[in-house]
C-alpha cells in the first residue's frame, strides 16, 4: 500500500509546486535497493511510515520487508536526500510473463482478466516517506513517485497502478488522471479500506505539461531500469530540470 502524500497535495498552483521541487531536486540521487544492509534500512523507514499512521492491521516491524521485494519482476527503490534515505517504493512490472504483484494479489478478480487480455502494468506498494523530513522538505512524496512514472514510460506500460487508502483518491485523480478500477475493500491485513486505481501511459504528455517534475531522459531510465542497473546498481540524479529547460 503507499503511504500518504503528505501536504504536497495540498499546495496552490502547480507551477510554484514545480518551482519548489526543482529545487529539492538539485540534492536528489535514487538507488536501486539491492544488499542486505540497505534493505535493513528500507524496511526500517517503512516499518516507521506505517505503524506511524497505522496503515496496517499490525505492527510491520521486523516482517517490513517480504518476499515480494525479491520477486523476479520486482524493483525497490531508495530515494536520498544530501545523502539520507529519506523515501521508498517498490515495483513490480505485470504481464503475462510475469503476472503476479501486491496489487493482483488483492484484486484479483480485477486484474487477472487484463493481464491475460495482454495488458501491463507499473504495481508501485510499499511507498514509505520519512514523516519528519517530508514537514520540512517540499515535494519529497512527488519526487518518489517519479519513479513509477519513469518505469510505467520505461517498459511501454498500459498503465501505473496506485493501490491507496479512499482519502487519496483526489490526489491521484488529479495529478495523473487516474481512475477507480476497484474498491473500496476491507482487508484482514490493513486497517483502513483500499481502492485501486490506474493511470493510463495515453496521459503522459498531459501530465508532463501540467507537472513537469515527472519529465525524465531515456538515460536516466536506463539506468534506473536497464540491464546495467540489475547487475550494478547505479546512483542516478534525476534530469527532469534539464528535459524543462531544454523543451
Amino acid at each position: 500500500m503507499n503511504a500518504p502524500v503528505g501536504h504536497v497535495s495540498k499546495v496552490d498552483g502547480a507551477n510554484s509546486l514545480n518551482d519548489r521541487i526543482f529545487e529539492v531536486m538539485e540534492n536528489i540521487e535514487y538507488r536501486r535497493i539491492v544488499t542486505p544492509e540497505d534493505f535493513e534500512s528500507i524496511g526500517r523507514l517503512r516499518a516507521s511510515a506505517f505503524d506511524a499512521r497505522v496503515v496496517y492491521a499490525k505492527k510491520l516491524g521486523n516482517n517490513a520487508v517480504d518476499e515480494m521485494d525479491r520477486a523476479d519482476n520486482a524493483f525497490v527503490f531508495g530515494m536520498y536526500y544530501y545523502g539520507e534515505l529519506v523515501a521508498t517504493v517498490r515495483l513490480h512490472v505485470v504481464s503475462r510473463e510475469h503476472p503476479d504483484s501486491y496489487s493482483v494479489r488483492m484484486f484479483p478478480n480485477i486484474m487477472k482478466p487484463l493481464i491475460d487480455q495482454g495488458m501491463s502494468f507499473i504495481d508501485p506498494t510499499r511507498f514509505a516517506i520519512d514523516e519528519t523530513v517530508s514537514h520540512e522538505v517540499p515535494g519529497l512524496p512527488m519526487l518518489m513517485l517519479r519513479v513509477p512514472f519513469m518505469a510505467t514510460v520505461f517498459y511501454g506500460a498500459d498503465a501505473c497502478l496506485a493501490l491507496v487508502k479512499e482519502a487519496h483518491a483526489p490526489f491521484y485523480r488529479r495529478v495523473f488522471r487516474s481512475t477507480m478500477l476497484a474498491g473500496p475493500r476491507k482487508f484482514d491485513d490493513f486497517a483502513v479500506p483500499l481502492v485501486l486505481f490506474a493511470s493510463p501511459r495515453q496521459y503522459e504528455q498531459d501530465v508532463y505539461r501540467r507537472y513537469p517534475l515527472f519529465a525524465s531522459t531515456a538515460g536516466e531510465r536506463r539506468m534506473m531500469f536497464g540491464s546495467d542497473a540489475i547487475s550494478a546498481p547505479l546512483t542516478v540524479l534525476p534530469t527532469a530540470k534539464y528535459v524543462a529547460e531544454a523543451a
